[in-house]
């Protein structure tokens, strides 16, 4: 009797099914997954499979894509106030930053709004994700909003002082 199980099991083995796979990962992360998935809300995505992982979407909460906007904007904002004060006498304290500015102004804003922008689409993509221990990408992207507003509301506290 013992034997036969044994036999039965060998055989099972025997007939396994072929290797289907083509070798890529369809779970990855990608910028089609931004661009088709996240800005054009076509991800199927929208939860984790499991509790307590940290995991990719293919679909974003409209809210949080509006947070990185505004958090765009208002660094777009702060890039011109900074200009501006700039014109006005200001130094900037940033030491990247000002040694941009000695290149040109051009230069400073595309490198402020780039460096923005990456670090947006990084939060974004790891909005589910614990970063650092501490907080995720979603949480940091929403706490950037009141950050930067309070920024701008000095500048123009600035501005005025300065006339």
């Amino acid at each position: 009797m013992r034997s036969q199980t044994n036999s039965i099991v060998l055989d099972a083995e025997d007939d396994s099914a072929p290797e289907r796979r083509n070798g890529q990962d369809r779970r990855r992360h990608s910028w089609r997954t931004l661009t088709y998935c996240g800005l054009q809300g076509r991800g199927r995505r929208r939860t984790a499979r499991r509790d307590g992982h940290s995991y990719y979407l293919d679909w974003y909460k409209p809210s949080l894509v509006f947070t990185g906007l505004a958090v765009l904007l208002l660094s777009c904002l702060d890039a011109l106030l900074t200009l501006t004060l700039l014109n006005r006498g200001a130094y900037e304290a940033n030491l990247l930053m000002a040694r941009l500015l000695e290149t040109s102004d051009a230069v400073f804003v595309v490198t402020k709004v780039t460096m923005t922008a990456i670090g947006i689409v990084f939060l974004l993509m790891h909005s589910h994700f614990r970063l650092l221990k501490v907080t995720s990408g979603r949480h940091i992207l929403q706490i950037l909003v009141p950050v930067y507003a309070a920024l701008i509301i000095y500048e123009l506290f600035l501005l005025g002082v300065m006339k």
